[in-house]
């Protein structure tokens, strides 16, 4: 399979795609990066034999790999002499621990041993084999010479970095030009001798002996290229470090200290009985997420960290981010909070939307720039009610799972804003918003993209309500009634009308009249198709909610039996589909970089967050990863894609959502937390559980809580253990 490692925020890494005997430098433009031949593998005299990374090279005739969160590794076999080597790719990444972990350096490691007995059925003789092991680069492009004073290695070639054009028409894809950037790169030699065109090293091994291992480090160090709000801001590691020859004295420093904090790191990642396919789509989607990001700091001192919308490149999109929430709130909720602060500065006059209605309100559309480029939205239509109740439900959730308030009081006006925008976007009085409705499942039919009075948008517009008034009551507001009014009329609507005797509606309204496809900007007429179909949809506001305990007041048996029946009537071979219903209207959408429409996608992170929300409730999902881990294997050992996110028909790849994954141990454990009411409390979804809690590691010692479950009398008991 494809996969790539990258360190976060500094946008330096290490892609590769074996199925096409292909390496890539992850770099500053889109994905996968700049072609890169990686030599790695053994000459024997006869023979040189490679990982397949370098063109079309013999290749060894056994390939296997691994992948944990700070590693990825490629191994080979050769059968007749018993030769076995393993390279393996290391970033510095410790959760939580902001210096550490972008550190722009990845780590190469090539070991090779001979093995102790055949292999399957080929004879393997006695004598000793000798021959050499080799680690290199090459590349049109690139140019590799040993540094004269400190005996490493060189290389300088172009990297690119997009930049948006300014125009506001991005109905036909987001145009932009290319900024050449000339990259002068350090690569430690940590172990092994300089060939002049390798590093290499002799061996010379009988069965079951190791021989000597290769190392690399491969550093960078960057002028200011992210362009924030008008100005190019720098790299987050340059407050430690002021050239690239301090990056490459620390990887030497540190290299073994790196490597035990891969232990400590992978090992609390991984220790969990939820099954080796989580495990794999745990370290998969955070290397997908890895990818994406950029950490830099402004001129005022502010951190400004975002994250690239995979193959589209947005920054920080909110509706993607918050399907990521339950990483976050697990895993990193500071990298959360600096979203959170950043986030406000792109409100948009909600008199757009409203007209007059909207006077004094303000609504988020979408992302806060796109390629080199965090300056304003540039996706084609907005989204005004989601992203509006992705921001209150991310910043409640925030200040309930760390007690740090500090957002919430400083942005108390932008979430009352944004309130009082989807209370006005409701003009029937039932709770339910009618305008503003298009949303981010922009492949799917009319219905779930954007028909009004969604059910999907009715149940985050009374979450993020609720979880609004209280934001507000924290800080001293006392005029609530009409949110309160709002809350109970939404959910008495969703409960009355919204019900459809086994599952909740796609929408409340069952014609297209008063809507407008956001795409073609047409006023829509006429029936609605698939408005009662079963959907995945209506928990998607909740799973956050869940892992703070906050209760909506819709009904759990209700919920839980939707649940139960949407999956079984949406599953297929990767995952479950938006809907039952199948839009067999061709509706020929297809804007390169943005979407395409197809009549039975769906979406791997969505089907994550509906497994969530119904952990929480007793219902049993989570053995769904083997669909997606399904899907990612079939598209990576083909192509390198990294998490694809969209299964039959649209093209979302390199995507970060997968990340909330990392919600299903907190969710498979039943974990409550609220820090600001100091409660905790457990749930296990099965008897003979072991999960961690990674919101209380020390990853530093590498010692996580973890809850343990047993069947005891046919109930499941529990203990946490320290």
């Amino acid at each position: 399979m494809g996969d790539a490692l990258t360190v976060l925020g500094s946008r330096l890494g290490l892609a590769w795609d074996p199925a096409n005997h292909q390496a890539f430098l992850v770099r500053h433009g889109n994905h996968p990066g700049l072609p890169l031949q990686l030599h790695a593998g053994i000459d024997l005299g006869d023979r040189i034999i490679t990982l397949p990374l370098a063109g079309e090279e013999q290749s060894f005739e056994f390939m296997d790999q691994e992948i944990t969160a700070t590693t990825m590794s490629l191994c080979g076999i050769d059968p007749t002499t018993g030769i076995h080597v393993k390279l393996t790719a290391r970033i510095p990444f410790r959760p939580r621990d902001n210096f550490f972990s972008t550190v722009p350096v990845v780590y190469l490691e090539l070991e090779v041993k001979r093995l102790p007995s055949s292999f399957r059925w080929t004879a393997q003789y006695d004598e000793i084999v000798k021959g050499k092991v080799f680690l290199g680069f090459s590349g049109k492009g690139f140019d590799f010479q040993v540094h004269p004073a400190s005996g490493h290695l060189e290389t300088t070639y172009n990297s690119v970095i997009l930049r948006p054009y300014e125009e506001d028409d991005h109905r036909q894809a987001i145009r932009s030009n290319e900024e050449i950037i000339a990259c002068k790169d350090h690569i430690a030699i940590l172990s092994g001798e300089w060939d002049g065109a390798c590093i290499t090293a002799p061996f010379s091994l009988r069965k079951g002996r190791k021989g000597t291992t290769l190392a690399l480090a491969w550093c960078v160090w960057d002028q200011p290229l992210l362009n924030v709000l008008g100005k190019r801001c720098p790299f987050k590691y340059t407050a430690r470090f002021e050239n690239v020859e301090q990056v490459v004295s620390w990887s030497i420093q540190h290299a073994d200290d790196v490597r035990e904090n891969s232990i400590k790191v992978d090992r609390i990642i991984s220790n969990h009985t939820l099954g080796d396919t989580t495990s794999k789509l745990l370290a998969q989607t955070l290397h997908a997420w890895l990818m994406n990001t950029w950490w830099v700091v402004r001129d005022n001192g502010q951190d400004w960290f975002t994250v690239w919308e995979g193959n589209c490149y947005f920054h920080s999109t909110v509706d993607v981010e918050y399907t990521q929430g339950p990483f976050y709130l697990a895993f990193w909720p500071e990298l959360l909070e600096l979203e959170l602060n950043e986030w406000p500065l792109f409100g948009k006059d909600g008199q757009r939307v409203l007209g007059a209605r909207g006077e004094g309100t303000l609504f988020l559309s979408h992302d806060m720039g796109v390629f080199g480029d965090s300056t304003k939205q540039y996706y084609h239509h907005e989204m005004e009610v989601e992203e509006s109740t992705n921001y209150i439900l991310l910043a409640y959730t925030h200040w309930r799972r760390t007690g740090r308030d500090a957002t919430i009081v400083q942005h108390a006006g932008f979430i009352r804003q944004l309130m009082d925008f989807i209370v006005r976007c409701d003009t029937t009085g039932n709770g339910i918003p009618d305008k503003g409705c298009a949303n981010t499942v922009d492949d799917a039919s009319p219905a779930i993209q954007y028909g009004s009075e969604q059910v999907y948008l009715g149940v985050k517009s009374l979450a993020a309500i609720q979880a609004g008034t209280q934001i507000l009551r924290h800080v001293g507001v006392l005029e609530l009634q009409a949110y309160d009014h709002f809350t109970q009329t939404a959910l008495a609507t969703i409960e009355e009308f919204g019900w459809l005797d086994d599952h909740y509606a796609v929408t409340l309204s069952r014609t297209m009249d008063g809507t407008v496809d956001p795409w073609t900007g047409e006023p829509q007429t006429g029936e609605l198709l698939g408005w009662d179909a079963y959907h995945i949809y209506t928990p998607n506001g909740l799973s956050l909610l869940d892992m703070v305990g906050h209760q909506t007041g819709l009904r759990d048996g209700r919920l839980y039996r939707d649940m139960a029946l949407a999956s079984e009537k949406t599953l297929g071979r990767y995952g479950c589909r938006h809907t039952s219903y199948i839009d067999m209207q061709d509706k020929s959408i297809f804007v390169p970089g943005l979407a395409s429409h197809s009549r039975k996608v769906g979406w791997i992170s969505m089907n994550m967050l509906r497994d969530i929300a119904a952990a929480y409730r007793g219902l049993d999902l989570l053995h769904l990863t083997e669909n997606y881990w399904s899907w990612q294997s079939t598209t990576n050992s083909q192509q390198l894609a990294m998490f694809f996110e969209t299964f039959y028909g649209n093209s979302l790849s390199f995507y970060p959502r997968g990340v909330a994954v990392f919600g299903y141990l907190d969710a498979a454990a039943g974990f409550v937390y609220d820090a600001v009411r100091g409660t905790k409390s457990f749930a296990p979804i099965r008897g003979s559980l072991q999960v961690p809690i990674l919101l209380f590691a020390d990853w530093e010692k590498g010692t996580v809580p973890m809850v343990i479950s047993s069947l005891e009398d046919r109930t499941i008991a529990y203990c946490v253990e320290s």
